[in-house]
């Protein structure tokens, strides 16, 4: 820790690139201007420069115009190119033919995923065949085919396809809050998606388009990899969970395993990331050490572990974590080489710029800020609480030290990474740090085995059998610990700052951690008791209006509703699975509504609806429920009303259970509509006279013909009165 002071140039560019980013993303100027002061800085660096050279022995270098001529230029440049890769499109591009059916031709790209319902990857598309005409291109597009039952056609990467479907805009986030792909597709060049009904309408040209690298390299390891874990791994969840983390097949675990994974905070082990990189490197770093004894060792050393982590990023599918890890071990071996001191700070600083040069938008990745908090913390705060002067000998204090650096390490990670995972997710883990004690270490020991079973299965399988099975033990130890700690009560609870709270706490974190180093208990206690009282007196003074009304909550082709007094809340339906309950009650927070008290059953099944954190409940058998500030009843099957002192609902499924009654009058009407033909507009339109409600939304049917949803569309355009619910967009009616 004696050089935790010492400067970090790269720490300082690194500030500097991600202020670019941000600014180019916030389209504070056109692009136009941010060229040109990229242009600007650019020539007025290379005249400071020059100045320097020629009054090199009058000067000081850098002089401080270049040194800020320099960073200026940094600035403007990645916020130049920020704001191109975010705002512009081509004019040639895909997005011209969103919302018609076409033909794609082109390579899929990268490892498809599967999903419950279907497959799922994006297309490097080179034509466009539309109404009897093709069309050269080079865009992107995201594709999603249907899979309901069989075999899933088995894609890969390169593959040359053909695929029949129709295009759409990239959905925004469902609801408030959410994670929002189209925002996320934009930074990754990608502006629509196409859906395919089925795998007939999928054609693979029997061609696969890969570079010599891939083809001759990536592919064999990759396959290798698949075989052996086949051959040795029995199959069940120990085979799902060894593929996970080699491969990282996250998709075929079961969404039992993964949700008890993400409950106790320990879901970092299923993706290959940083820690199975850096346990890679490290191997290879130990059987390299005898060719270090001169600079050609050090170089080839260098070369094959640079290599080694190329390949390795490639077999796993290239995502961000596995590219940031193994950029930073090659930032840090590189300086080995080099035979230079790695400051880790410096090496991640320079790792994240590299990263950041190729893809900027990587810095709004919540992986990317949670592998930089975690590896920070380690770096700065584990040895606060862990000093590393510690020289405990023997065998039984040898074991006490590993288990001690073993609890601090993820404790620093912990205190790194929960105020973005709470930030983005929602949610904290209460048994993440007594989860992440057993499951780190089994999983650790896991990949140890691992790695030597991929080697002896080279040349004899029956060696490879016993890391096998030492593997297999650990996988099977390392899920008993994830699901033992799941079903703790309260193992995670909700917890959603905003960014004000989230800089409060990395403030005080940072202050603390700087005082406890200079020992200055004193003011180390003041940071402690400062930083607290300003998280306690920024939620007493933050603005706390509570929301009521009514607030729609999408949730796929199901939909809940969440209807307010001033006093208390009620939610309409519970989704199509145990999931969405974690959705809903996300919404209840977001708009800051009064605390549920009862749950109603509409659409979804009875069991989903006992399991909404609520005191009472309205059972599909239930005809009424009264509450302190809301009256609900049931007039007939499938019609629900909600009154209060000062408004009333009305939530009808299909236009048949319309009535011209006093009791079917409301001031909000929700109506499902499955058909509509003449005799369905006539009785909407003579209903709506009839009962004359603030609002009519409209929830089109899944099953509406393309000739019925246009003609229900027109006639909501009519109506002032009428709304049609989109599914990826909420309805708030205070």
């Amino acid at each position: 820790m004696q050089h935790l002071l010492a400067p970090y140039p790269a720490l300082r560019l690194l500030l500097v690139v991600v202020a670019g980013i941000i600014a180019g993303t916030m389209d504070i100027l056109p692009l136009g201007r941010w060229i040109i002061l990229s242009v600007f800085f650019l020539v007025l660096l290379l005249a400071a420069l020059g100045i320097e050279y020629i009054r090199r022995r009058s000067t000081p270098f850098p002089h401080v115009v270049t040194v800020f001529a320099y960073l200026l230029f940094v600035f403007s440049s990645f916020a130049a190119d920020s704001h191109f890769r975010f705002n512009t499109v081509s004019e040639r591009s895909i997005l011209s033919y969103a919302g018609e059916e076409v033909l794609l031709y082109g390579r899929v790209e990268g490892r498809p995923s599967r999903y419950e319902k279907g497959l799922g990857w994006t297309l490097e598309v080179r034509e466009v065949f539309h109404r009897g005409r093709t069309e050269a291109l080079a865009d992107r597009a995201k594709i999603f085919m249907r899979v309901v039952s069989g075999d899933i056609p088995a894609l890969l990467n390169g593959d040359m396809v053909r695929v029949k479907g129709k295009l759409q805009m990239i959905p925004e986030a469902a609801n408030r809050g959410e994670f929002d792909p189209r925002r996320r597709a934009r930074m990754q060049g990608t502006w629509v998606q196409l859906f395919c009904a089925g795998p007939w309408h999928l054609q693979s040209t029997g061609q696969r388009e890969l570079s010599a690298f891939e083809r001759y390299i990536v592919v064999p390891v990759y396959d290798y990899t698949v075989a052996t874990v086949d051959q040795l791994i029995p199959e069940g969840g120990e085979r799902k969970l060894v593929r996970g983390v080699l491969l990282g097949e996250r998709e075929v675990l079961d969404p039992e395993v993964f949700e008890a994974f993400k409950t106790t905070g320990t879901a970092h082990v299923l993706a290959v990331s940083g820690l199975n990189v850096g346990l890679l490197a490290l191997a290879v770093h130990v059987l390299l050490q005898r060719f270090k004894t001169n600079a050609a060792g050090r170089w080839f050393s260098f070369a094959l572990i640079a290599f080694i982590m190329l390949v390795f990023s490639h077999v796993t599918g290239n995502s961000p974590s596995v590219k940031r890890a193994a950029i930073m071990s090659v930032v840090l071996f590189g300086g080995e080489t080099l035979g230079r001191r790695s400051w880790g700070v410096n090496s991640l600083a320079v790792s994240d710029i590299l990263i950041l040069h190729f893809d900027p938008f990587d810095l709004f990745n919540p992986g990317f800020l949670m592998t930089n908090g975690a590896v920070i913390a380690i770096l700065l705060v584990y040895p606060l609480l862990y000093p590393p002067e510690h020289k405990e000998e023997g065998l039984i204090r040898t074991a006490i030290r590993f288990f001690l650096g073993s609890f601090f390490v993820s404790l620093a990670a912990i205190i790194g990474v929960s105020p973005v995972i709470a930030y983005y997710f929602g949610t904290f883990s209460l048994v993440s740090l007594a989860a992440n004690l057993p499951v780190v270490l089994f999983s650790t020991v896991m990949m140890y085995a691992l790695m030597p079973m991929l080697v002896f299965n080279l040349f004899s399988g029956y060696l490879a059998s016993f890391f096998a099975m030492s593997g297999w033990l650990m996988a099977s130890l390392t899920l008993d610990s994830a699901l033992f700690f799941s079903r703790a009560p309260f193992a995670s609870i909700t917890l959603k700052p905003d960014l004000a709270e989230v800089a409060i706490y990395y403030l005080l974190v940072a202050s603390a951690a700087w005082f406890f180093y200079r020992k200055s208990w004193g003011p180390f206690a003041i940071a402690i008791l400062l930083g607290l009282n300003s998280l306690l007196w920024y939620a007493v003074l933050k603005p706390e209006e509570r929301g009521s009304g009514l607030v729609t909550v999408n949730l796929g082709r199901n939909l809940s509703l969440l209807y307010a007094t001033d006093s208390e809340t009620v939610i309409v339906d519970g989704g199509r699975n145990a999931r969405d309950a974690q959705r809903i009650m996300r919404q209840i927070e977001e708009y800051r509504l009064p605390q549920p008290v009862a749950a109603v059953q509409f659409f979804s099944k009875d069991s989903l609806i006992a399991k909404l954190p609520v005191a009472r409940r309205m059972m599909h058998g239930d005809e009424r429920l009264g509450l302190s500030s809301m009256f609900i009843s049931r007039p007939m099957e499938k019609v629900l009303s909600i009154r209060t002192r000062d408004r009333s609902m009305l939530y009808v499924s299909g236009t048949s259970r319309l009535r011209h009654d006093p009791s079917w009058k409301a001031d909000l009407v929700i109506l499902a509509v499955y058909r509509f033909r003449e005799k369905q507009r006539r009785q909407i339109e003579s209903w709506l006279d009839y009962a004359r409600p603030e609002r009519c939304i409209f929830l089109a049917g899944s099953f509406l013909t393309e000739h019925d949803k246009s003609a229900l569309y027109r006639f909501a355009r009519q109506r002032p009165d009428v709304q049609i619910r989109e599914p990826d967009r909420q309805i708030v009616i205070p």
